[in-house]
C-alpha cells in the first residue's frame, strides 16, 4: 500500500535480544520500501525491556525505519497480529517481511506482500532462543547498542601507579575485549605545557563526560559481555579533591548517572615509580583512601586488589567470570 504516495513495510518479533539477524531482516526489509515499520512485542516478565529493545533497534537501523512497541497479549496465531498491525500502522502494509513459515498466511491476511529474509538462517547462523540460553557464548552476535546496553562494565579505580592502566590493558587481552583508556591522562598531556596549571571545576566535568562518551562508543565492540574501564568518573571526583581540596556535586552526579558493575580498587602496596608525567607520591595513600570511600558511598560492589601484578590478574579474571556469568534471558 502507499502512504501519501510512499511504500510501507512491515515486520514483527520479539527482537529478544536484538541480534544481527534482526538487524539484516530490518535492513534488507528498508531497503526495498520507502518506509518499514518494526513492531516489538512486549511480554511481561522478559529480561529485556521492550522499550530497550525498540532504543537498540531505532539506534541501529537505517533512517527509514520507525520502530514500535505493542503488548504481547494475543494468541500466537496469524490472524490476531494481522489485525494489531493494521491498527497500529496508518494504513496496511505493500509488504511484510519475515524469516518464519508463518510470514506468507500473516502478509496475506493484511493484503501485503510477502518477502522472505534468509529463512534458512544459512547467512546469520544464529536464533535469539540460543542466545538468550548463553548471552556470554552469543554476545558477538549482539548488534552493537545492545552490546553496549548488556556488557558488564568493571572499573580499575585507585591512586597514582597502582598498576590501573597495565592491569585494564590484561584484563581486556585475557578475555579478548575491549578496554576504554583513561580519558583524563590524554586531558592532562595536553595541557601539562601550560604556564598557568591552576584547574578548574569545568575541566573536570569535561574529562568525566569525555570519558564516559569514549566508554559508551567502546562498548558496542565489547565482547563476551565485558568492558573494561580504565578509570572513570568517580576516579575524576578523587583527582577533583585532590586539586581543588574539595567535592563537586555535579561530578558527583555524573558519577552516580554512570555506576558500573563493580570496581576494581588497585592497592599503593609497592613502589611509587615515576613515568615521566607523575606528580601525586605524597598524596598516593589519601588518594586510595578517598577513592575507597567514594566507592563505598556510590554501593558499587568492589574488589580491593593488592599484592603482585600476577595475582591481581588472576584475582581480577575470577571476579570477571563470575560477573559474566549471565543467567538465562527469559
Amino acid at each position: 500500500m502507499q502512504e501519501n504516495g510512499i511504500e510501507v513495510g512491515v515486520t514483527v518479533g520479539k527482537f529478544n535480544p536484538p541480534h544481527l539477524g534482526h538487524l539484516s531482516l530490518i535492513e534488507s526489509g528498508a531497503a526495498r520500501v520507502d518506509h518499514l515499520y518494526v513492531l516489538v512485542a512486549d511480554r511481561f516478565g522478559e529480561t529485556i525491556p521492550a522499550v530497550d529493545r525498540a532504543r537498540w533497534l531505532t539506534e541501529a537501523g537505517p533512517g527509514n525505519v520507525t520502530v514500535l512497541t505493542t503488548p504481547d497479549d494475543l494468541p500466537h496465531a496469524n490472524e490476531p497480529w494481522a489485525q494489531r498491525a493494521l491498527e497500529l500502522l496508518p494504513e496496511p502494509p505493500a509488504i511484510a517481511f519475515t524469516s518464519e513459515p508463518w510470514g506468507p498466511e500473516w502478509a496475506a491476511l493484511m493484503g501485503a506482500r510477502h518477502m522472505a529474509i534468509d529463512p534458512g538462517r544459512d547467512r546469520l547462523p544464529i536464533s535469539a532462543t540460543q542466545i538468550r540460553r548463553d548471552l556470554r557464548g552469543g554476545f558477538h552476535w549482539l548488534i552493537p547498542p545492545a552490546r553496549a546496553g548488556l556488557a558488564r562494565r568493571v572499573v580499575l579505580a585507585g591512586a597514582e601507579s597502582t598498576g590501573k592502566s597495565t592491569l585494564a590493558a590484561a584484563l581486556a587481552e585475557r578475555f579478548q575485549t575491549t578496554f576504554v583508556p583513561e580519558y583524563g591522562r590524554w586531558y592532562w598531556e595536553g595541557r601539562r605545557f601550560l604556564r598557568d596549571q591552576t584547574w578548574r571545576s569545568e575541566e573536570f566535568h569535561r574529562i568525566a563526560r569525555g570519558h564516559h562518551a569514549i566508554a559508551d562508543d567502546l562498548a558496542r565492540t565489547a565482547a563476551g559481555g565485558l568492558l573494561v574501564l580504565d578509570t572513570d568518573a568517580l576516579v575524576t571526583a578523587v583527582w577533583h579533591r585532590r586539586y581543588l581540596g574539595c567535592d563537586d556535586s555535579d561530578l558527583l552526579r555524573t558519577c552516580a548517572e554512570h555506576r558500573p558493575h563493580h570496581y576494581l580498587i588497585c592497592s599503593p602496596d609497592f613502589e611509587w615509580v615515576q613515568d615521566g608525567s607523575r606528580e601525586s607520591s605524597r598524596q598516593r595513600q589519601a588518594m586510595h583512601e578517598w577513592t575507597v570511600e567514594l566507592v563505598e558511598a556510590s554501593g558499587v560492589p568492589y574488589t580491593v586488589l593488592r599484592g603482585a601484578p600476577d595475582e591481581r590478574l588472576e584475582r581480577a579474571a575470577d571476579l570477571v567470570n563470575r560477573l559474566t556469568a549471565f543467567e538465562p534471558l527469559t
